[in-house]
């Protein structure tokens, strides 16, 4: 099985399984959200969800912090540092294109927008891939 390398550290191993659960709780509020339909709650409910969907992406990054902060391999610190900012840097890019189509195209696409846990942990497991596989 590829996803179990015998080459990462415990400690990498143990911050993968809280970042892949913050990431299917992001998606299932991703899939869940766009069918209540609009008006159905309180105002207050809406900015209860709001912040329930704020929660995971909080929860990685204290995650990642607290990785960055007990790794004690500079090379592995640097590669991971790297990473992040590619998968900020794919958020910002797709943020981007999406919010200027949604908002003179597509209006009714707005849910889109909520996949950027998603693409930024993917984008950066990706980079981080590559930039190991390139550097052995």
């Amino acid at each position: 099985m590829r996803t179990c390398n015998k080459n990462i550290s415990p400690l990498h191993r143990r911050s993968i399984v809280p970042i892949a659960s913050m990431m299917s709780i992001c998606g299932g509020l991703t899939a869940v959200t766009p069918r209540i339909e609009r008006g159905h709650f309180s105002t207050s409910t809406y900015y209860g969800i709001a912040l329930i969907a704020v929660l995971p992406i909080i929860g990685t990054m204290i995650v990642i912090a607290r990785y960055l902060s007990q790794e004690t391999d500079e090379y592995m610190r640097h590669l991971v540092t790297q990473s992040i900012l590619w998968g900020f840097g794919m958020v910002m890019v797709i943020d981007t294109f999406l919010g200027y189509v949604v908002q003179s195209y597509l209006p009714h696409t707005a849910a889109l927008t909520a996949l950027n846990l998603e693409i930024f942990l993917i984008a950066s497991a990706i980079a981080l891939r590559i930039q190991m596989g390139r550097n052995q």
